[in-house]
């Protein structure tokens, strides 16, 4: 019998119950979870930690979860990994991370990971917005699971994992389905019940992983929030590799060789994020730094002809008109303008700081990378990619495949959406790796071909990626989820605040509403109304 067919029948009970399993110490029912006898599982950790303070999260830039260090109360710590095997180039696995606190609210959270994983971020719940100041889940009484995507990296950015068969059925959707089982499984054996409600929450491929989750396992979750989600991940890095196109040309060459991160200087890009603020940001009726109505912004980038150089203009146009085969057809979505493309967070996925010939662009370490091994079948060496001739038709052909398997973009969710299950989504106008305009196609056909009411999108103007930009950048989510799942009240907005923006509070409408201001203080928020 398959080992996955083992570990869903021991999942649904057939598995023998510890004795001390629901003794009334706390310490004891931990520590007997160490005993758990479950066919490809391996518990290698299960004690009761007390009240203290847990470190920051290292990989918190590639989940969106907050730096900051957070002080935890008494919960038990369980770590173990499923399916441990040896296969193609090393040791795999999905290690996973609990932690239950002895004061339970009853609910179960599964926290999402981010860039090709590889990493186990501590499963504490952050709200994955790199600014957000909301309680985490834990905290909030949480039992909380995180994962490695079913494979261990250098670094979040590390896809040699990808020769090995299992490794990409595992990070693509099947390490999802394991944890969960597993994680409920500790949930019922450390409390004496299951949880009353489950949701997923992740941000960037954790914010894939969270509608993957909805998607794949209609019956495990009552609410997901989704956020800046790699929903759309085997296309996206053609968009990368388009704007590498589009930008080489224009790099100063030093010995001969290209500065990426030179092809548009910091002067460049805010000129850009100037000359959309003037053509749109009074459009929601206040001139604030804020492009509310996004809707209703059209930008012509001909504009910015004689105040950047004609090919950088060029260059920029082609690249938010979003990647295209030879034909001329679309094979990923545009982006919207806005005023967050002078941000770090812009630019560090497009451009890089690196002063080198070494760039430092997320586009070349994650998109590139990407591309080449994880989603081309077989696997191509980075190296041979020559992205200056290739076709990006005959390479959308080629990457279906993987497509098909680790793409989020199912839209019929009727099974999820007829049992309760709600879905939260909210996405950076200014995000430079996956688009906005594609998330606004997704949602409404979502909507169209799911009957039952499930699903808001948030749209964040100047936010990039999982936080960063000009933005209002502060908000929870996880409540706005709560609320509709438990409470059953609908959110037509989100509040939100921002660093950028000090003393400043706004709604985030849900789309395709948008923020207009209707007079009052403009550092209200009930001085705005969706509409």
């Amino acid at each position: 019998m398959k080992p996955s067919l083992l570990l869903a029948m021991a999942l649904m009970g057939s598995v023998a119950l510890p004795a001390t399993a629901f003794a009334s110490d706390p310490a004891a029912r931990c520590e007997a979870l160490k005993d758990l006898s479950i066919p490809n599982v391996r518990i290698d950790i299960a004690h009761l930690k007390a009240a203290g303070e847990l470190p920051p999260d290292p990989n918190s830039a590639m989940t969106g979860g907050s730096p900051r260090a957070l002080q935890v109360g008494t919960h038990c710590l369980v770590e173990g990994i499923i399916e441990a095997r040896e296969g193609i180039g090393g040791q795999y696995g999905t290690r996973f991370q609990f932690r239950a606190p002895v004061d339970w609210n009853g609910r179960f959270l599964f926290q999402g990971g981010g860039g090709m994983d590889g990493f186990i971020a501590p499963a504490v719940g952050f709200v994955p917005v790199v600014q957000s100041t909301a309680e985490p889940a834990l905290t909030r009484g949480y039992a909380v699971v995180s994962m490695n995507g079913g494979h261990d990296g250098m670094g979040p950015n590390d896809s040699t994992f990808a020769q090995d068969q299992q490794a990409r059925f595992d990070e693509a959707y099947q390490s999802i389905g394991k944890v969960t089982s597993v994680a409920k499984n500790l949930v019922t054996r450390f409390y004496g019940k299951t949880p009353d409600h489950s949701f997923f929450m992740g941000c960037s491929n954790g914010g894939r992983q969270a509608m993957l989750a909805a998607q794949r396992f209609p019956l495990e979750f009552d609410g997901v929030v989704a956020g800046n989600p790699a929903f759309h991940i085997s296309r996206a890095p053609l968009g990368e590799i388009w704007d590498l196109k589009q930008l080489m040309p224009l790099a100063p060459r030093e010995n001969g060789a290209p500065i990426l991160s030179k092809a548009l200087t910091q002067a460049d890009m805010d000129t850009v994020s100037s000359a959309i603020l003037d053509a749109c940001d009074d459009l929601d009726g206040i001139k604030d730094g804020i492009i509310n109505a996004y809707g209703s912004c059209k930008f012509d980038y001909e504009s910015l002809k004689g105040k950047i150089d004609d090919k950088k203009v060029d260059a920029l146009k082609a690249m938010m008109s979003g990647a295209k085969a030879d034909n001329g057809n679309a094979v990923y979505t545009g982006f919207p303008a806005d005023a967050g493309l002078n941000s770090m967070g812009w630019r560090m996925w497009k451009l890089g700081t690196s002063d080198t010939a070494v760039p430092n662009a997320l586009a070349v370490s994650i998109g590139l990378n990407s591309y080449s091994r994880l989603f081309m079948t077989p696997p191509v060496e980075t190296a041979d990619i020559d992205y200056m001739t290739m076709d990006f038709g005959k390479a959308a052909s080629d990457m279906s495949i993987m497509g098909g398997l680790f793409d989020a973009t199912y839209s019929v969710m009727n099974t999820y959406a007829r049992r309760g299950g709600k879905m939260i989504i909210f996405q950076g106008l200014s995000d430079p790796i996956f688009s906005a305009t594609d998330i606004m196609e997704w949602y409404n056909k979502a909507n169209k071909d799911t009957v039952a009411d499930f699903s808001r999108l948030f749209m964040v103007p100047g936010m990039t990626h999982c936080g960063g930009g000009s933005a209002l950048n502060d908000f929870d989510p996880l409540t706005i989820l709560e609320n509709w799942t438990i409470n059953g009240v609908a959110p037509r907005s989100m509040p939100a605040s921002g660093k950028g923006f000090p003393g400043k509070s706004q709604p985030i409408c849900a789309f395709p509403q948008e923020a207009h201001y209707t007079g009052g203080d403009p550092d209200k928020l009930e001085s705005y109304s969706c509409r």
